[in-house]
């Protein structure tokens, strides 16, 4: 017997047509899935829990993901912890994010630390794209790094940078660089933000360099920037970086309050010789100006001391472009007391020094973290919102691809003629969220260089040979030199 006897026909009919209707709907709903399937950066293989951390914690982290970079490309995810970061290693990509992509990609995320330390996010560095950080952006140009400033700027540097080379003329021992040129950069910002500087002063047992540090200690993330939801914060807690940020917080906040409290109204004097606390008390409120002061003190003075000394570095260790640089330096300005900083507009050599030296020695390894604000492509990977992006300038400025097999050798003469159009070199960044004080630093440094190789030749102690020096790094949100650079000034002689 033929069961389908039993049913009508229309059933037939009915049942067909839903049959073949759920074929097509499940057709176009696996095509649908097919073609929005994600393709995003490769990976190395992970761990349960914690990610990749085995592969980078505990190490000079710009330098691990740039060797792991070298074996899974140039844009690549890795998992730190819960969380995925775009690792971006090279100019072409890092063009496209900066530049193509620039709104979209200049967000900040959100950071329990970023947060504490700014004020609620009443800065510039840290604080998400949006009003309030146009506003403070603007501020910081125009009352700090502005034309207002310029006059100020040009007389602090100059009584500064003559003062330490007058203390090195009566001196024929070993001196380290490191420390000397942190007290010349915190003793120039310092009387341009707020008029004197605090550099030897103890505040609740701490001096500012020590503050600084643990500024930049807590900056550097905690257990729920990568763990996000309960167990990060659990973890903050017991691992103790609550306590550490807020005594972080508390010392630094009662010290911006002593600094404002202190500061003497100049009412009455011209504004070009007003410094930036004169120039913002009236237009913003006190968090924001603690929080930009923050900016200040913590921006400028470590980025730019650490651009001097690896500069300094890399000249003492090739004699080549020692020899070279002060040639240039002293053919130029000839027998006078010092450099004039006309003098350095007429040294194209020294500005090729800097420029190398920037290039492999970024002022940070990596560019602050970005945050995708809307899905965008990244050579042909796709990067949806809420994703970090990390771009590595420190391996960027040694992309064999760019700048040839000899990348890590420091060769001036390679930037000669050459233009950089894209992102081949990002020591500041680039984009909306490019340092704004890149100009001025750049300056301070070239001027400094000069000055040092103009007045002295140098020497290293116990009769190292130049090339010797070594050049290893440490540290994570900053690099600088695990050994501080000790050196012996010569004041150099005229010879008629």
């Amino acid at each position: 017997m033929d069961i389908f006897a039993f049913f009508p026909s229309s059933l037939y009919s009915s049942i067909s047509i839903l049959l073949f209707s759920s074929i097509f709907i499940y057709a176009l709903r696996w095509m649908k899935t097919s073609k929005a399937a994600p393709n995003l950066p490769p990976s190395p293989p992970k761990l349960p829990i914690i990610g990749n951390l085995h592969q980078v914690i505990g190490k000079n982290f710009h330098q691990i993901l740039w060797k792991v970079s070298r074996k899974y490309g140039p844009i690549m995810t890795v998992h730190l912890g819960a969380t995925p970061y775009v690792i971006i290693s090279s100019s072409e990509f890092a063009n496209q994010a900066l530049k193509t992509h620039d709104q979209i990609l200049c967000n900040r995320p959100r950071s329990k630390g970023f947060k504490r330390l700014t004020f609620d996010y009443m800065d510039v560095a840290f604080s998400p794209h949006a009003d309030q950080w146009k506003e403070m952006r603007k501020v910081l140009v125009t009352e700090f790094l502005g034309s207002k400033r310029s006059r100020l700027f040009k007389k602090v540097v100059d009584t500064e940078v003559k003062g330490m080379l007058d203390s090195f003329s009566s001196l024929n021992t070993t001196i380290d660089l490191d420390e000397r040129l942190f007290h010349l950069v915190t003793d120039i910002v310092s009387k341009v933000a707020v008029g004197k500087s605090y550099r030897e002063e103890t505040f609740r047992g701490k001096k500012l360099k020590e503050m600084l540090d643990d500024l930049v200690i807590s900056l550097c993330g905690s257990v729920s920037d990568i763990y996000p939801g309960r167990l990060g914060l659990i973890l903050d807690e017991l691992l103790g970086f609550n306590r550490r940020l807020e005594k972080t917080f508390s010392n630094f906040d009662a010290f911006l309050q002593m600094v404002l409290d202190e500061h003497i109204d100049h009412t009455g004097t011209s504004d070009h010789e007003k410094d930036m606390v004169d120039a913002c008390r009236s237009q913003l409120t006190t968090n924001e100006m603690k929080a930009l002061l923050m900016n200040v003190l913590n921006g400028a003075i470590d980025t730019t001391t650490t651009t001097m000394v690896w500069t300094m570095s890399e000249i003492i260790k090739n004699p080549r472009v020692m020899k070279k640089l002060q040639e240039e330096i002293r053919r130029c300005v000839g027998r006078k007391s010092s450099v004039e900083e006309a003098d350095v507009a007429n040294m194209p050599y020294l500005k090729l020094v800097v420029k190398e030296a920037l290039r492999l020695h970024s002022t940070v390894p990596f560019l602050l973290t970005r945050e995708c604000v809307k899905h965008c492509q990244i050579g042909g990977y796709d990067i949806f919102p809420g994703t970090r992006v990390l771009i590595n300038a420190w391996g960027i400025g040694r992309d064999p691809k760019v700048w040839t097999e000899s990348a890590s050798i420091f060769n001036p003469e390679r930037l000669e003629n050459l233009e950089l159009d894209r992102s081949e070199m990002i020591p500041f960044g680039g984009g909306r969220r490019a340092c704004p004080a890149a100009s001025v630093a750049t300056q301070i440094v070239e001027y400094t260089i000069a000055n040092l190789f103009y007045s002295f030749d140098w020497q290293l102690p116990s009769g190292m040979k130049n090339e010797e020096l070594d050049m290893e790094e440490v540290g994570s949100l900053i690099v600088v030199r695990k050994t501080p650079l000790t050196l012996v000034p010569v004041k150099y002689d005229w010879q008629d």
